[in-house]
């Protein structure tokens, strides 16, 4: 049996303050300043060279009614391989073996616009466009993430603060004093990042933001220490 002073070493202080890490996520919805719609554009002709060509000469039309509506062409990547009209095959042959249908090209393209209503206008024109379609909502998104993952770390503290309280309140301490903060992704971080994430589907996670505002989530580790014994 070990002597009692050593025990009693062993134990501590009855009262002494215990620390506390709470992993919290931060959410805001930010109102997007991007909105993105992807475009599909078909064309025919008497032989493949002049269907490419009926497509850049539509392409050209279409682009400068939408710069009129305040929409303008999404810039290639740099490095990325230019997508440039292909030939759509016909499998509807005539009696003697032979395509009754012309030679078809199509390109695909996205465009953008700072508003809902200019790229609300945009899907008009195309739909309103011979050959063109435009099929999927458009992708929204914001320029300036910081601003909005800082807000959102705000709010990750303020719920990291609750629940350090609420562990004071359950242990008998009084206060709950910030030690540190961490954006480490650690397995304990991540792990409860993805439950966030989870927790508003599987759609919300894979697919990108289509409404008028885009959500961001930061999650945070805050280490807190718990005084005052009551």
């Amino acid at each position: 049996m070990a002597p009692l002073w050593l025990a009693l070493a062993l134990a501590g202080p009855a009262n002494a303050p215990v620390t506390v890490e709470v992993v919290a996520v931060g959410h805001v919805d930010t109102p997007a300043t991007k909105f993105v719609l992807a475009i599909e554009l078909t064309a025919t002709g008497d032989s493949d060279d002049k269907a490419k060509a009926a497509v850049a000469k539509k392409k050209a039309a279409l682009l400068q009614q939408l710069s009129a509506a305040g929409v303008t062409l999404v810039p290639e990547e740099p490095g990325a391989v230019k997508t440039a009209p292909v030939k759509l095959e016909s499998f509807d042959t005539s009696s003697d073996g032979k395509s009754d249908e012309k030679p078809s090209a199509s390109e695909s393209f996205s465009v953008q616009a700072p508003t809902r209503a200019a790229i609300t206008s945009a899907q008009e024109i195309v739909g309103k466009t011979d050959g063109a379609s435009a099929d999927q909502p458009p992708a929204s998104s914001i320029s300036d993430t910081a601003a909005a993952s800082r807000a959102a770390k705000r709010d990750a503290i303020a719920k990291a603060k609750l629940d350090a309280q609420n562990y004071a309140d359950s242990l008998g301490y009084s206060t709950a004093t910030v030690v540190s903060v961490s954006e480490r992704g650690d397995l304990g971080t991540l792990f409860t990042f993805g439950m966030s994430m989870a927790a508003r589907g599987p759609k919300n996670m894979f697919e990108p933001s289509r409404g008028d505002t885009v959500p961001i989530d930061v999650a945070v580790t805050v280490t807190f220490r718990l005084d005052g014994k009551k």
